[in-house]
């Protein structure tokens, strides 16, 4: 026994000493990655603001740092352990595409169009007007002519030529085999992003970029433009119901309401004659894009500028952003395969959506966030009520006195809260897998543990929520 712990002890030190490890000091939140002649072992996201590179002792590596930008290269094909931080972004790029990633995702793009994305353990495929999605919610291809779903539910079948939908016992049954087996062989991958990035990096084709192309090009695209304006009574409600594709509302200083569009085909002309745009008074203002057809292929990118006292009410759309700008109103905004960005505007905000992020930037009023897979990010809303995700970290800065109790929610993902630690309220914080880090802000606690905490800040007062079951809570002191 003594000599095996001894040669144990031998190998260990042997193997230490034919190592080197190589540290470079990073700030920049972003960091452009370049290997030549790399091949990688291992990724493992840390703590700080250090990366470390670990090689053999008896290979020369050169390491180029610049800002922004880091450069690991090697004269003959050398092999690296890379420690990398947490907290950044981390990209690999050429001209033909790009490859974001951190601790929780990769993001393929081509282009500016993201195509695949591995996150919270499930994989996510755009092609053109064509979602593939494989993750906790089952397998689902969506676009415009069909609708697949395989999941818990059952199996769900929706096409021009087929209407099916098993979801008795036997189709729950069966299509929540399939499910379990898809998304458990694929979701390890979805959660390890430096497992996707070595093999990327290893490739044998891959030299210091990558390509991405899934046969689509705009220039197959068939365009044609919309344009009306309308002339609008002050406190009319703007409504948007889009069938396919993005939305943006502005506020500008002329007084009547422009609404510009761009149509989109990749098939032929005539797929514009299945579509209508309507622009009709009903309560104000309502456009409208209708089918006149079964199954157009065309996406609708409307424009809209309106004028000061014009109220923002519904927003309606899928496969499409939904983007609002210094504008006033109760908006209900919803899109089903897109994100939703508001700023600078007034009043109350719910924004859905089934898979994007939503962003909050300096709004006065009430505001609530629903998104199943993707980010939430809030800064300088007055009342924030609830950021509620299934699968995406949530981010929050608290700046103000809180008008009511906020609740935050993810079942995969980090929260971070930014709070000015002069203000009065209690706090509830709870995580399943992950630890909970207060960063020197002082809490009064009535009950603490590793992944759960319930006290109070100052005088204690209206109450902060924030729960996830896979992933770190954390808070940070807002800067005066």
């Amino acid at each position: 026994m003594m000599k095996s712990i001894l040669v144990m002890i031998m190998v260990t030190a042997v193997l230490t000493l034919s190592a080197v490890t190589q540290d470079v000091l990073i700030k920049e939140k972003s960091i452009t990655l370049e290997f030549e002649n790399i091949h990688i072992k291992e990724i493992e996201f840390v703590e700080g603001n250090v990366i470390e590179i670990e090689s053999a002792k008896n290979v020369d590596i050169e390491i180029i740092h610049e800002k922004g930008k880091l450069i690991i290269k090697s004269e003959e094909v050398a092999k690296i352990e890379l420690e990398l931080p947490m907290d950044k972004t981390y990209l690999l790029f050429d001209d033909e595409g790009k490859i974001e990633f951190n601790e929780n995702r990769v993001t393929i793009t081509d282009g500016e169009k993201t195509v695949v994305e591995f996150r919270d353990g499930g994989l996510f495929v755009t092609d053109d007007e064509e979602t593939v999605e494989i993750s906790a919610d089952g397998i689902i291809v969506n676009d415009e002519d069909e609708y697949v779903e395989i999941s818990s539910r059952g199996i769900i079948v929706d096409t021009a030529d087929e209407q099916q939908q098993i979801t008795g016992f036997w189709g729950q049954l069966l299509g929540g085999a399939i499910n379990f087996i898809t998304k458990h062989s694929i979701g390890w991958i979805g959660n390890n992003p430096g497992f996707i990035i070595k093999h990327i990096v290893n490739d044998g084709d891959y030299e210091g970029g990558v390509m991405v192309n899934f046969g689509s090009d705009d220039g197959d695209k068939i365009t044609k433009k919309f344009h009306e304006t309308f002339q609008s009574k002050r406190g009319c409600n703007l409504n948007v119901h889009n069938m396919n594709g993005s939305v943006e509302v502005e506020n500008w200083e002329k007084d009547f309401i422009d609404i510009s569009a761009i149509l989109e085909t990749r098939r032929s002309e005539e797929e514009f004659d299945k579509i209508e745009i309507e622009v009709r008074d009903e309560d104000g203002c309502t456009i409208k894009t209708t089918n006149l057809k079964k199954n157009p292929r065309v996406s609708v990118h409307y424009q809209i500028k309106v004028p000061n006292g014009v109220m923002i009410s519904n927003i309606n759309s899928s496969n499409g952003m939904i983007e609002i700008s210094d504008c006033e109103g109760e908006m209900n905004l919803k899109t089903s395969n897109g994100g939703i960005e508001v700023e600078n505007s007034t009043g109350s905000f719910i924004a859905n959506t089934s898979n994007g992020r939503i962003e909050f930037e300096n709004l006065k009023g009430e505001a609530k966030a629903y998104t199943s897979n993707g980010a939430i990010v809030v800064t300088g809303v007055s009342n924030l009520k609830e950021a509620i995700t299934s699968n995406g970290k949530i981010t929050v800065e608290i700046d103000h006195k809180l008008r009511d109790d906020i609740s935050m929610r993810t079942s995969n993902g980090s929260i971070v809260i930014g709070l000015n630690p002069s203000l009065n309220m209690n706090i509830n914080a709870s995580t399943s897998n992950a630890r909970i880090d207060l960063n020197g802000i002082e809490i009064t606690t009535s009950e603490l543990s590793k992944d759960s905490i319930y006290g109070k800040i100052n005088k204690g007062g209206k109450k902060i929520t924030a729960e996830t079951s896979n992933g770190s809570i954390k808070f940070y002191k807002l800067e005066k």
